[in-house]
């Protein structure tokens, strides 16, 4: 069952050096690392793994800096072009500028970010465990406490809740994550 997505890019021409426009990307070992937790944590059944995807995560995010595009061709004029006031995919600080809006999200919602790799985060009170992968959210947690994170994730994004994997019936028992199954 291929999961096929649909996005209106816009393709940006680096003209400049500059290299101020990175965002992280949390290594395959983190999600491994979260996985193994899953299963050596001493939760037990109770543990249960989050998998949630913030739809037009891009959108999201207010554009930092003056872009400008070009206007599809059902709505373009001679010599009018439009600003983007919200980020866009293929701009070349999208990315950036999502990634300030969903740890804003995180430290409003009082995780911790990680120090090492800035898109993990952990809630002390709640022991959620969270790595952030572009719009992929994955959070170990207790059952009610992965719901309250979800809610959270609501009240500022449009949210597809994935899968929640875990041992009882009605828990997801696989899912497709950074082009993997995990089971």
């Amino acid at each position: 069952n291929p999961d096929y997505r649909s996005r209106l890019v816009a393709t940006e021409v680096k003209k400049d050096k500059r290299e101020d426009l990175f965002a992280a990307t949390p290594p395959l070992e983190a999600l491994k690392f979260l996985l193994s937790l899953a299963m050596t944590t001493g939760y037990g059944d109770q543990t249960k793994i989050s998998f949630i995807d913030v739809r037009r995560a891009h959108f999201r995010s207010p554009c930092k800096r003056d872009v400008f595009v070009e206007l599809p061709p059902e709505d373009k004029e001679e010599g009018i072009v439009g600003k983007l006031q919200k980020s866009m995919y293929g701009t070349r600080d999208a990315a950036l500028n999502w990634e300030e809006e969903y740890t804003d999200m995180m430290l409003d919602a009082q995780f911790e970010q990680g120090i090492a790799v800035p898109c993990i985060f952990e809630h002390n009170k709640r022991n959620l465990k969270t790595l952030v992968h572009g719009d992929d959210f994955v959070t170990l947690g207790k059952e009610e406490d992965l719901e309250w994170f979800a809610e959270k994730m609501r009240e500022r994004y449009e949210i597809n809740m994935r899968a929640v994997l875990g041992t009882e019936e009605k828990d997801d028992k696989e899912v497709r994550i950074l082009n993997r199954m995990v089971r």
